[in-house]
Protein backbone atom coordinates (compact mmCIF):
# COMPACT_ATOMS: atom_id res chain seq x y z
CA UNK A 1 0.00 0.00 0.00
CA UNK A 2 1.45 3.45 -1.08
CA UNK A 3 1.70 6.02 1.91
CA UNK A 4 -0.14 8.94 2.45
CA UNK A 5 1.69 12.18 1.17
CA UNK A 6 0.98 15.51 2.60
CA UNK A 7 1.84 19.45 1.08
CA UNK A 8 2.76 22.07 3.17
CA UNK A 9 0.75 24.66 3.21
CA UNK A 10 2.16 26.59 6.26
CA UNK A 11 5.39 26.78 8.02
CA UNK A 12 5.34 27.32 11.76
CA UNK A 13 9.39 26.92 11.83
CA UNK A 14 10.10 29.77 9.87
CA UNK A 15 14.06 29.60 10.25
CA UNK A 16 14.21 25.70 8.65
CA UNK A 17 15.61 25.51 5.33
CA UNK A 18 14.31 21.82 5.37
CA UNK A 19 10.70 22.47 3.78
CA UNK A 20 9.03 25.02 2.23
CA UNK A 21 5.50 25.90 1.47
CA UNK A 22 4.43 24.16 -1.29
CA UNK A 23 6.66 20.91 -0.75
CA UNK A 24 5.05 17.43 -0.59
CA UNK A 25 6.33 14.62 1.74
CA UNK A 26 5.73 10.96 2.20
CA UNK A 27 4.39 10.44 6.01
CA UNK A 28 7.12 8.00 7.53
CA UNK A 29 4.67 8.01 10.85
CA UNK A 30 1.68 9.66 12.86
CA UNK A 31 2.33 11.87 16.27
CA UNK A 32 -0.53 13.18 18.44
CA UNK A 33 -0.31 16.75 17.06
CA UNK A 34 0.64 15.24 13.08
CA UNK A 35 2.73 13.43 11.08
CA UNK A 36 6.61 12.82 11.03
CA UNK A 37 8.47 12.97 7.33
CA UNK A 38 11.80 13.20 6.18
CA UNK A 39 13.05 16.07 4.00
CA UNK A 40 15.29 16.05 0.74
CA UNK A 41 17.91 16.00 2.38
CA UNK A 42 16.90 12.93 5.02
CA UNK A 43 16.44 15.47 8.02
CA UNK A 44 13.32 13.99 9.97
CA UNK A 45 10.79 16.52 10.51
CA UNK A 46 8.03 16.98 13.04
CA UNK A 47 5.06 18.60 10.94
CA UNK A 48 2.28 20.04 12.68
CA UNK A 49 -1.75 19.81 11.84
CA UNK A 50 -1.47 22.96 11.07
CA UNK A 51 1.18 23.13 8.66
CA UNK A 52 0.22 20.32 5.94
CA UNK A 53 -2.68 18.99 3.78
CA UNK A 54 -3.26 15.43 2.78
CA UNK A 55 -1.93 15.35 -0.72
CA UNK A 56 -3.79 13.88 -3.73
CA UNK A 57 -1.85 13.73 -7.15
CA UNK A 58 -5.26 13.56 -9.62
CA UNK A 59 -2.80 12.18 -12.09
CA UNK A 60 -0.15 14.84 -11.85
CA UNK A 61 3.71 13.36 -12.07
CA UNK A 62 5.29 15.59 -9.09
CA UNK A 63 8.67 16.95 -10.36
CA UNK A 64 11.73 15.30 -8.56
CA UNK A 65 14.42 17.91 -7.21
CA UNK A 66 18.02 16.42 -7.31
CA UNK A 67 19.98 17.47 -3.62
CA UNK A 68 22.48 19.40 -5.87
CA UNK A 69 19.80 22.11 -7.65
CA UNK A 70 17.60 22.02 -3.97
CA UNK A 71 21.06 23.17 -1.98
CA UNK A 72 22.29 25.56 -4.48
CA UNK A 73 18.31 27.06 -4.49
CA UNK A 74 18.94 27.37 -0.62
CA UNK A 75 22.23 29.36 -1.07
CA UNK A 76 20.92 31.53 -3.81
CA UNK A 77 18.54 32.48 -1.25
CA UNK A 78 21.06 32.93 1.36
CA UNK A 79 23.29 35.07 -1.11
CA UNK A 80 20.27 37.68 -1.89
CA UNK A 81 19.34 38.01 1.93
CA UNK A 82 23.05 38.94 2.48
CA UNK A 83 23.23 40.74 -0.08
CA UNK A 84 20.07 42.64 0.51
CA UNK A 85 21.36 43.31 4.18
CA UNK A 86 18.41 40.88 5.35
CA UNK A 87 20.93 38.68 7.20
CA UNK A 88 24.24 39.52 8.30
CA UNK A 89 25.83 35.84 8.48
CA UNK A 90 24.08 32.91 6.52
CA UNK A 91 25.55 29.14 5.91
CA UNK A 92 25.10 26.78 3.11
CA UNK A 93 23.36 23.62 4.34
CA UNK A 94 26.13 20.80 5.77
CA UNK A 95 27.73 18.46 3.42
CA UNK A 96 28.90 15.37 4.90
CA UNK A 97 32.50 15.72 3.39
CA UNK A 98 35.26 18.88 1.90
CA UNK A 99 34.76 17.27 -1.36
CA UNK A 100 31.38 17.59 -1.49
CA UNK A 101 31.30 20.77 -0.57
CA UNK A 102 33.82 21.99 -2.34
CA UNK A 103 31.54 20.39 -6.01
CA UNK A 104 29.50 23.92 -4.92
CA UNK A 105 32.16 26.29 -5.40
CA UNK A 106 32.29 27.45 -9.23
CA UNK A 107 28.45 27.91 -9.06
CA UNK A 108 28.94 29.62 -5.37
CA UNK A 109 31.19 31.87 -6.65
CA UNK A 110 28.56 32.83 -9.55
CA UNK A 111 26.24 33.68 -6.82
CA UNK A 112 28.22 35.26 -4.51
CA UNK A 113 29.49 37.87 -7.84
CA UNK A 114 25.57 38.29 -8.45
CA UNK A 115 24.45 39.15 -5.59
CA UNK A 116 27.67 41.48 -4.08
CA UNK A 117 28.54 39.34 -1.19
CA UNK A 118 31.54 36.62 -0.47
CA UNK A 119 31.91 33.33 1.03
CA UNK A 120 34.21 31.32 3.23
CA UNK A 121 34.66 27.53 3.25
CA UNK A 122 34.23 26.13 6.65
CA UNK A 123 35.94 22.96 7.36
CA UNK A 124 35.59 23.17 11.08
CA UNK A 125 31.80 23.43 11.96
CA UNK A 126 30.90 25.92 14.87
CA UNK A 127 28.83 23.66 17.14
CA UNK A 128 26.75 25.58 19.72
CA UNK A 129 23.31 25.11 21.27
CA UNK A 130 21.83 26.81 18.44
CA UNK A 131 21.37 23.34 15.72
CA UNK A 132 21.91 20.13 16.99
CA UNK A 133 25.23 18.85 17.20
CA UNK A 134 24.27 15.49 14.80
CA UNK A 135 23.63 17.71 12.32
CA UNK A 136 26.65 19.66 12.41
CA UNK A 137 29.43 17.76 13.63
CA UNK A 138 32.43 16.63 11.16
CA UNK A 139 30.47 18.44 8.57
CA UNK A 140 31.27 21.26 5.74
CA UNK A 141 29.61 24.05 4.48
CA UNK A 142 29.81 28.18 2.80
CA UNK A 143 29.32 30.91 5.42
CA UNK A 144 28.23 33.94 3.20
CA UNK A 145 29.41 37.48 4.28
CA UNK A 146 29.13 41.33 2.96
CA UNK A 147 31.69 42.53 5.38
CA UNK A 148 34.46 41.47 6.78
CA UNK A 149 34.16 42.48 9.78
CA UNK A 150 31.00 40.11 10.00
CA UNK A 151 33.70 37.20 9.32
CA UNK A 152 35.87 38.50 12.02
CA UNK A 153 32.95 37.99 15.01
CA UNK A 154 32.47 35.04 13.50
CA UNK A 155 36.05 34.19 14.30
CA UNK A 156 36.24 36.09 17.27
CA UNK A 157 33.03 34.15 19.00
CA UNK A 158 34.62 30.91 17.62
CA UNK A 159 37.83 31.70 19.29
CA UNK A 160 35.83 32.61 22.72
CA UNK A 161 33.98 29.52 23.14
CA UNK A 162 37.42 27.58 22.33
CA UNK A 163 39.05 29.54 25.23
CA UNK A 164 36.29 29.13 27.51
CA UNK A 165 36.12 25.48 27.22
CA UNK A 166 39.87 25.08 26.92
CA UNK A 167 39.66 27.13 30.45
CA UNK A 168 36.89 24.40 32.06
CA UNK A 169 34.43 27.37 31.84
CA UNK A 170 32.19 26.16 29.33
CA UNK A 171 28.86 26.12 31.47
CA UNK A 172 25.23 25.34 30.30
CA UNK A 173 24.69 29.15 31.09
CA UNK A 174 28.18 30.00 29.05
CA UNK A 175 26.97 27.61 26.14
CA UNK A 176 23.49 29.08 26.10
CA UNK A 177 25.00 33.25 25.97
CA UNK A 178 27.44 31.47 23.03
CA UNK A 179 24.32 30.14 21.14
CA UNK A 180 22.55 33.35 21.86
CA UNK A 181 25.44 35.80 20.16
CA UNK A 182 25.51 33.26 17.19
CA UNK A 183 21.95 33.78 16.43
CA UNK A 184 22.08 37.67 16.50
CA UNK A 185 24.69 36.55 13.91
CA UNK A 186 23.23 34.97 11.65
CA UNK A 187 19.91 38.10 12.24
CA UNK A 188 17.35 35.71 13.86
CA UNK A 189 15.04 37.00 16.07
CA UNK A 190 15.24 36.55 19.84
CA UNK A 191 12.43 34.53 20.04
CA UNK A 192 13.52 32.89 16.80
CA UNK A 193 16.69 31.69 18.55
CA UNK A 194 15.15 30.91 22.08
CA UNK A 195 13.22 28.53 20.04
CA UNK A 196 16.45 27.10 17.66
CA UNK A 197 17.93 26.35 21.27
CA UNK A 198 14.79 24.66 22.65
CA UNK A 199 15.00 22.26 19.41
CA UNK A 200 18.54 21.43 19.45
CA UNK A 201 18.09 21.11 23.47
CA UNK A 202 14.95 18.55 22.50
CA UNK A 203 16.79 16.43 19.78
CA UNK A 204 19.62 16.30 22.21
CA UNK A 205 17.61 14.50 24.90
CA UNK A 206 16.39 12.20 22.40
CA UNK A 207 19.63 11.46 21.37
CA UNK A 208 20.79 10.92 24.59
CA UNK A 209 17.58 8.44 25.56
CA UNK A 210 18.55 6.48 22.40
Amino acid sequence: MDKQRVRIVRKNDEFSAEYQVGDVFEVDSTWYGGVNVSSKTGIPLSLDKEEYEVYEEDGEEERKVDPYSYHLGAMDCFCEMVGAGVKTLAMSHPCDSRQERDSFLKDVKKLCEKYGVYFYAEDEAFLTDLFPERLNKGKYNYLFYARKEVLDAYFELKEEQRVVIQNGGYTRQKSYEIAKKFGRLLSYTEEGTERLIQKASEDREVGEAD
